[in-house]
């Protein structure tokens, strides 16, 4: 099939809502549209070399897992914070300074500033939330709160 992922997604059951996926699909236009238009991000701010890191969310019964490639950056380079449900991942990663312009025939490694935004769903731990980065991969988890996560009751015998 020329090398094309096909991804599936598991049926969501009755409770889900497709208004979530369609914020999504909105956010997602608006990240390609600004990167068409060489814009930061989440900032309709130009930027010249600016660049947006992949990032997979996973949400999972007790904590959503974000996960973004950074390879190349260092913990100092990276900035994690939550302002207003609003989870924002910022950086830069500078040039090579071992790359001669004048020899250089390709150039595909983005560099400079980027800035990466994820609204917060109600009912995740803002003040719980742990990053670590390792291999150049950010991992940021994000906890449930305990009210969040759903209850399960057995059905007891009389």
């Amino acid at each position: 099939m020329g090398g094309r992922t096909v991804t599936t997604h598991p049926w969501l059951g009755p409770a889900w809502d497709p208004s979530g996926d369609v914020v999504a699909l909105q956010q997602e236009m608006n990240r390609l549209f600004e990167a068409l238009l060489g814009l930061v991000p989440g900032s309709g701010q130009a930027a010249g070399v600016a660049w947006a890191p992949p990032m997979d969310v996973c949400d999972g019964p007790t904590a959503l897992r974000v996960l973004v490639e950074l390879p190349g950056l260092t913990q100092e380079q990276i900035g994690i914070e939550v302002t207003k449900g609003t989870l924002r991942i910022r950086g830069e990663r500078p040039p090579d300074p071992h790359l001669a312009q004048d020899q250089l025939v390709r150039l595909e490694r983005r560099c400079g500033a980027f800035a990466r935004s994820l609204p917060l769903p109600a009912g995740v731990d803002a003040e719980a939330i742990r990053a670590t980065y390792r291999d150049g991969v950010l991992e940021i988890w994000i906890p449930k709160r305990l009210e969040a996560t759903p209850h399960i009751i057995a059905v007891e015998n009389n």
